[in-house]
This record gives structure tokens, C-alpha cells and sequence, in this order.
């Protein structure tokens, strides 16, 4: 059963992938930007662990790396350590309760946009911080609401009784 679990869960992430591709990057002319891909990576950290977190988060990031052709690797080290630091702040002894989800989410995003931006200036790419300052309020919140979407997604089959029959066979 936790098998079926994880392949579903790379199933929703490869989605994410391919609507982080084509729809999503057409959702920033409206001044809308998100990362579905990172919402799915730390949903995959907190429901699977640290370590199915973290190569779900490399392999989804090269992939995404390869697809968009951008510099190969920066999207697979970040993704690993969001999950990595995901992990950390799990381990610490916070439950998994919407609130943590939701500080979570935030400041990742907000971490994984500095990191990104930085990088890209470090290899000379065409860098506008107008739009990263805008990036940083609309960015965290567009993340938030794909929380909303893909966490109960990946948090479903959890509570399931693995007894066959009736439950309450045994109070009639």
C-alpha cells in the first residue's frame, strides 16, 4: 500500500511538472506566479519523508531544468534542499498541522526565490528586481492556495483501515 502511495504521489509530481511547463508559465502575464512543482516536492517531504522528499526534489528539478532549458542543476539543488530543510523543520518536532503547512510553504518560497534570483545573477542572467519585489508578496500567496489544492491530494489513502470486512463488526 505505502508503495501504490509513493508512485502515485511521483504520478501527481510529474503532472505538476508538465502544468509547471505549460500553464503556469503563461499565468505571469497576468502577474500570477507559482511553483507547483516545489508545493509538490515539500507535500511529498512532509507526507513521505525527508529522503523520498529530497530525490523527488532533484530528479523534479532536472527534469524541470531540462524542459525549460535553463541552467541544468539549479532547480534540482534547490528543490533537494527545500526538502532538506522541510525535513529539518519536521524533525524538529512541529506536527503536520495547516499553520506549520502554511509557515512552511511561505518561507521556503520566499528562500527559494532569493536563491534562484541570486543565481541567476551570479551567471549573468538578465535579473529585475522590481519583479522580484513583486514576486515576493504574490509568489508565497499563489503558493499557499496550491497548497490547498495538492496537500489533500497526497494526503489521501492515509487514515485507511486495512482490515477487510465491516468496521463495526464487532459492536452489533
Amino acid at each position: 500500500m505505502k508503495f501504490f502511495q509513493k508512485m502515485l504521489h511521483l504520478a501527481l509530481l510529474l503532472i505538476c511538472i508538465i502544468l509547471q511547463v505549460t500553464f503556469v508559465g503563461y499565468l505571469n502575464i497576468f502577474h500570477i506566479s507559482l511553483d507547483l512543482v516545489m508545493v509538490a516536492v515539500l507535500g511529498i517531504t512532509v507526507y513521505d519523508g525527508d529522503v523520498y522528499g529530497i530525490i523527488a526534489g532533484f530528479f523534479a528539478g532536472l527534469i524541470l531544468d531540462i524542459m525549460t532549458g535553463q541552467i541544468i542543476g539549479i532547480n534540482a539543488l534547490l528543490f533537494a534542499l527545500n526538502a532538506f530543510a522541510a525535513g529539518l523543520i519536521l524533525r524538529v518536532g512541529f506536527e503536520k498541522k495547516l499553520l506549520v503547512n502554511v509557515v512552511l510553504i511561505f518561507s521556503i518560497t520566499e528562500i527559494n526565490l532569493l536563491l534562484l534570483t541570486g543565481s541567476y545573477y551570479l551567471f549573468n542572467f538578465k535579473v529585475s528586481f522590481n519583479t522580484l519585489g513583486f514576486e515576493f508578496l504574490t509568489n508565497p500567496f499563489f503558493n499557499i492556495l496550491a497548497m490547498f489544492v495538492i496537500f489533500p491530494v497526497l494526503r489521501a489513502g492515509r487514515k485507511r483501515k486495512e482490515e477487510i470486512g465491516f468496521i463495526y463488526k464487532d459492536k452489533a
